[in-house]
């Protein structure tokens, strides 16, 4: 179940991110700013693509953080 949740967050995360980069380099036909800020849509999706690579590598048994000795 934990899989399912983070892939559906990996591709929501890809998703998010690629359409900001879409929308931000679509051309312009007026210097109108944009009534939806494109770029921390975009740091959001990435945000979440990086959490939940993160989480699969903890899923499939890779030690991410500090390490006790």
């Amino acid at each position: 179940m934990e899989m399912t949740i983070t892939l559906g967050a990996l591709a929501a995360g890809l998703a998010i991110a690629g359409l900001a980069v879409w929308a931000e380099r679509r051309p312009r036909d007026s210097l109108d700013p944009r009534l939806i800020p494109t770029t921390p849509i975009m740091f959001v999706g990435v945000l979440m693509v990086l959490l939940a690579l993160v989480h699969l590598m903890t899923l499939f048994g890779v030690q991410t953080g500090r390490r006790q000795f």
